[in-house]
């Protein structure tokens, strides 16, 4: 049939495989992205802002939050499953939810500069299912700087679906 809409496909709880990557991901730092991220937090820490004050704190310049590392290393579930030609549940056309659960932070201690270039990379690192029959991913991103350090680590949990019968928020 000409011009027939082809199949959405969709990432399903079967397809969930601990160790499965997502693409290679490079962001880098600036100046201005270091201070645009502790203003939209309203943290006014001098130290994101002003070199002198970093380095009376032991930096070498201004230096970029800890909770920054969810935008130089974001969480690329989507890129994920859009890599191997797939949408995840949130940008089918009839989307549903896979709501956030909690966050599980490593803090290295390794400080982000402006004209660091992060990669991350996002990967499924476990999955379980509760006694009541929900399912939960657990997704790992973890982010190197240009020099090969590791800059963060952190686990980010959702539910991928509710047990049979139970209804979500939106239904």
């Amino acid at each position: 049939m000409a011009g027939a809409e082809q199949e959405e496909k969709v990432w399903t709880w079967e397809m969930m495989e601990p160790g499965l990557e997502g693409p290679p991901m490079t962001i880098e730092v600036t100046r201005k992205s270091i201070a645009n991220y502790a203003r939209s937090v309203q943290d006014n820490n001098p130290i994101y802002f002003d070199d002198e004050a970093a380095k009376a704190q032991g930096y070498e310049s201004v230096v970029a939050s800890p909770t920054m590392m969810f935008v130089y290393a974001p969480y690329a579930r989507w890129e994920l499953f859009n890599s191997r030609g797939y949408l995840a549940p949130e940008q089918a056309k009839s989307p549903r939810s896979t709501p956030f659960v909690g966050v599980e932070v490593t803090y290295l201690g390794v400080p982000v500069y402006p004209g660091d270039a992060i990669t991350s990379i996002t990967s499924i690192d476990h999955t379980r299912e509760s006694r009541s029959g929900n399912k939960f991913v657990t997704y790992r991103t973890v982010g190197h700087n240009q020099r090969g350090e590791k800059v963060c680590d952190y686990r980010y949990n959702t539910i991928w679906e509710y047990s049979k019968g139970r209804k979500d928020r939106g239904g």
